[in-house]
C-alpha cells in the first residue's frame, strides 16, 4: 500500500470511539491505534444504561418526574414506528420512547461517501399494508433492488445463478447441481403451502413439523454447494448456521430469493430502511430518542414505564396501555409481574449478535451493478452488499458493505471498543488481501457497526409455541416486534406493531 494509505481511519458504531487502523499484508496482524476528534458516530443501543438496571439490577432513582401519555410504545424500530404511525392515524396520540440516540431499530443509516448507508436491514420483499403505512406516512416510494451474484472463490462472480442454464455451466457436478435444481423446484412450487407468517397462534400438524432443524432437510438434496449456500443465507438472514434454524422459516424466507428470472422482486430505499425509519419517525408527534426503559407496571386503571432519559434521570411515563415493541429477552427483567411460563418463553427466544463493515473505497471492491454478493469462501463475512447499486443512490466513490454475523458467545467484543475495533481489522484484512494491490490502496475510510441482539433467530422449536407465549397480551402491555415469530423480517415487525396497537387501543379505551 502506498504510504499515504497506510492508515485509514475506523469509526467503531458500536461504541462511538474512533481508531486508526493499519492496513498491512505478509500475514503480520493489522494495527489499531485510538484516535482523538474526527467523526464519530453512535449507531447502536445504549447498553451500558440497560445493563446496570435490567442485567446487574441496580436500584432504579425516584422518579423526576411523571408523565401522563395516551398509549406509550417502548421501542422506536420498525415494529414501534408502525404501531405509533397506526396510532396517530386513528386519532390516539402515542409517545414512543427508545433507548438508542436514533429511532429505527435495525433499520438504520449513516452518511458516507456523501450519501446514506443502510448499516442494518437492507431490503423486504413483500409490500404489505403494514408498511405501505410506513411508506405513506414518510412519503417514500421503494425501488426494486437489483440481483445477487455469487462468488465460490475462483475469480468469477457468478450472476443468475438459479437458472438452468447457468447452474450447467457452473456445476459440473451432476448430483450437486441436480439437488439444487430439486430444491429450488420445490420452494417454487410450494404455493399455498408455504408456511405462513404472521406466525399462527396454533400451528397445524404440517406447519409444526417444519419447525425442526434445517440442515438434515437442506442435505437431504445431496448438494454439497445447495449447503454451502443456505449456511451462509442462514447465517446473514436468520441469525446461525443451518443447525441452529428451521425449516420453518428457511422455506418462507428462501422462497423469494431466486431472482428476477423467477419473477421475484426485492424492494429497498435509495440510503436504506434507514431512510425510511427516520422519515417515520420526524412525522410522529412525540417521539423520545435517549429513553432507557428500565421499568414496567400496572394496574386495573393504568400501565407505568419508568425510563431513564441521557442525563440519568427518571421520567415514570402513566398510559392507557403499553406497546411493548423492544426485544423480549428484555421483558422478564422490564416487566414486574409477567406470568412464570411467559419469562421462561422469553428467555428461551435466542438473538444473534452481528456487525456490518462499510469500506469506502476510490476503485469498486465488489461488481457495481451487483446488489449483494454471497462471499462462499469467507470465513468472516457471509456477503457484500454494494449500496451504489440500488437506483437513486449517489455516492463519492464506491462503498463496500461487509455483513458478518457472529457467534452468541463473542457477544461482548461489541461492548469492548478495542476488541471490536481489532475484530474489525481483522476482517477487513482478510477481505482486502483477496482484493488487487489498486484497490487496497484506494480504501479512504471504513465505519463498522455492531449490535448484540439484533437478530432473532427462528430456531428449532421456537415456532410450536415458544414465539406464541412470550408474545402473550399481559393485561394493559402487548408485545410486539420481529421476535413475535422468532423471525427477523421487516414485513413481520411491522405487522406485529399494527396488531399491538390495535390491542393496544382495546385496552386502553376511547382516549377521549
Amino acid at each position: 500500500m502506498s504510504s499515504r494509505r497506510d492508515f485509514i481511519r475506523l469509526v467503531v458504531g458500536a461504541t462511538g470511539a474512533s481508531y486508526a487502523l493499519g492496513l498491512v499484508s505478509c500475514g503480520r496482524p493489522p494495527r489499531v491505534e485510538q484516535t482523538s476528534g474526527g467523526r464519530v458516530q453512535t449507531a447502536t443501543p445504549q447498553f451500558r444504561t440497560a445493563h446496570r438496571f435490567l442485567r446487574d439490577r441496580h436500584q432504579i432513582p425516584v422518579p423526576d418526574r411523571t408523565e401522563d401519555v395516551d398509549i406509550l410504545v417502548v421501542g422506536g424500530g420498525v415494529s414501534g414506528l408502525a404501531a405509533a404511525a397506526w396510532l396517530e392515524q386513528e386519532g390516539r396520540r402515542p409517545t414512543v420512547v427508545e433507548n438508542d440516540l436514533q429511532p429505527g431499530g435495525a433499520a438504520q443509516s449513516t452518511s458516507l461517501a456523501g450519501g446514506l448507508v443502510p448499516l442494518g436491514s437492507v431490503y423486504f420483499v413483500d409490500p404489505t399494508p403494514e408498511l405501505r403505512l410506513l411508506l405513506d406516512t414518510a412519503e417514500i416510494m421503494p425501488v426494486g433492488c437489483p440481483e445477487d451474484a455469487f462468488d465460490f472463490g475462483h475469480g468469477t462472480v457468478v450472476r443468475d445463478l438459479w437458472r438452468d442454464d447457468v447452474l450447467r455451466s457452473v456445476i459440473a457436478d451432476d448430483t450437486d447441481r441436480v439437488g439444487m435444481q430439486r430444491f429450488r423446484d420445490d420452494l417454487l412450487d410450494l404455493g399455498d403451502r408455504l408456511p405462513p407468517y404472521p406466525l399462527p397462534e396454533a400451528l397445524e400438524p404440517w406447519q409444526a413439523a417444519l419447525d425442526r432443524p434445517a440442515e438434515p432437510w437442506v442435505k437431504s438434496y445431496g448438494s454439497a454447494t445447495l449447503t454451502s449456500i443456505l449456511n451462509a443465507y442462514s447465517r446473514s438472514s436468520l441469525g446461525a448456521l443451518l443447525s441452529g434454524t428451521n425449516v420453518y422459516c428457511l422455506q418462507n424466507f428462501y422462497s423469494s430469493e431466486f431472482g428476477s428470472p423467477y419473477g421475484q422482486q426485492r424492494y429497498t430505499i435509495p440510503g436504506g430502511p434507514g431512510v425510511l425509519t427516520a422519515a417515520v419517525a420526524a412525522r410522529l408527534s412525540d417521539v423520545r430518542a435517549g429513553h432507557v426503559c428500565v421499568r414496567m407496571r400496572q394496574d386495573v386503571r393504568t400501565a407505568e414505564a419508568d425510563c431513564v432519559d441521557q442525563d440519568g434521570r427518571v421520567v415514570r411515563f402513566r398510559a392507557r396501555a403499553i406497546v411493548m415493541a423492544g426485544p423480549k429477552y428484555q421483558a422478564p427483567y422490564l416487566v414486574e409481574d409477567l406470568p412464570a411460563d411467559q419469562a421462561q418463553a422469553c428467555s428461551m427466544l435466542a438473538y444473534a449478535p452481528y456487525m456490518t463493515i462499510h469500506i469506502v473505497s476510490d476503485e469498486p471492491l465488489t461488481e457495481p451493478m451487483i446488489y449483494d454478493t454471497w462471499n462462499l469462501s469467507s470465513e468472516s463475512e457471509t456477503d457484500v452488499v454494494n449500496p451504489g447499486s440500488v437506483p437513486g443512490s449517489d455516492f463519492n466513490g464506491h462503498v463496500s458493505s461487509l455483513f458478518v454475523p457472529m457467534d452468541r458467545f463473542a457477544r461482548g467484543q461489541l461492548m469492548h471498543d478495542e476488541l471490536f475495533a481489532r475484530k474489525v481489522a481483522d476482517i477487513i484484512d482478510q477481505f482486502l488481501r483477496t482484493r488487487t494491490p489498486q484497490q487496497r490502496a484506494s480504501v479512504r475510510e471504513v465505519f463498522a457497526w455492531g449490535w448484540g441482539h439484533g437478530l432473532v433467530i427462528p430456531t428449532p422449536g421456537s415456532h410450536s409455541g415458544i414465539a406464541q407465549r412470550a408474545a402473550r397480551q399481559h393485561g394493559r402491555i402487548v408485545f410486539a416486534n420481529a421476535d413475535c415469530d422468532a423471525a427477523p423480517a421487516m414485513e413481520g415487525a411491522a405487522s406485529h406493531g399494527v396488531r399491538a396497537a390495535g390491542k393496544a387501543v382495546l385496552v386502553g379505551g376511547d382516549g377521549g
